[in-house]
């Protein structure tokens, strides 16, 4: 039986779009360079990995459902909207750290140096009870937008609450002004966020972001 490891390195990342856009990845997706998707040489496919920008703090979760890249001295290839979501799209490659948040069998690399945050391993929140729109809790989350209109937000949340009973409106006061972030969650494992992720992306959400607090 082979042990599970994490993966916890740092490297190059660069990012791949239009001439891409559309095709197979490797394990049979359409690639789009719209989604939250990276490449990688040899990790199991899918995964998701924490993606951070040395350069300017940045980080991004991201499925890694792709081969590459195959440029030489590189470690990850990241999708349009990853790479846009990190900041380097003018410069086009960037040092980047790359951990994994999910286990999967025969990650060749040593263990990793730090550790998961704790959030991921939290106990399951108290059911939210359903007369309340709105929550500030800790766990993993989808997050679909922030709006400075909270009719706005209401509208995409009411939306989704059919398909995804558990989306809430996440208040969030930023200097004199309150942004209304629409969230799925909080969610127990990194396996139902990834089918979250996929199950948006079916139903037309693309720029769905994975958010750990």
């Amino acid at each position: 039986m082979q042990q599970l490891t994490s993966y916890d390195q740092t490297g190059i990342a660069s990012w791949y779009g239009d001439d891409f856009h559309g095709k197979l990845t490797a394990n049979g997706e359409s690639y789009n360079m719209y989604s939250l998707s990276a490449a990688h040489k040899t990790m199991p496919l899918p995964t998701l990995v924490r993606v951070t920008n040395l350069e300017n703090g940045r980080s991004v979760v991201v499925r890694v459902n792709d081969r590459g890249p195959f440029v030489k001295n590189r470690l990850i290839d990241l999708s349009y909207a990853a790479a846009n979501s990190l900041g380097f799209m003018d410069k086009g490659t960037t040092r980047v750290r790359v951990q994994t948040l999910d286990q999967k069998p025969g990650l060749q690399t040593k263990p990793a140096t730090t550790t998961i945050p704790d959030a991921i391993a939290a106990p399951k929140p108290a059911p939210v009870p359903i007369a309340k729109t709105t929550v500030e809790e800790a766990g993993i989350f989808v997050q679909l937008g922030a709006f400075g209109s909270e009719a706005n937000a209401n509208r995409l949340q009411q939306s989704l609450q059919p398909l995804y009973p558990t989306v809430r409106l996440h208040p969030k006061k930023v200097v004199e002004k309150t942004i209304y972030r629409v969230r799925i969650g909080p969610i127990e494992n990194m396996k139902k966020v990834e089918e979250t992720v996929i199950s948006l992306q079916k139903n037309g959400y693309n720029q769905a972001v994975v958010v750990i607090e």
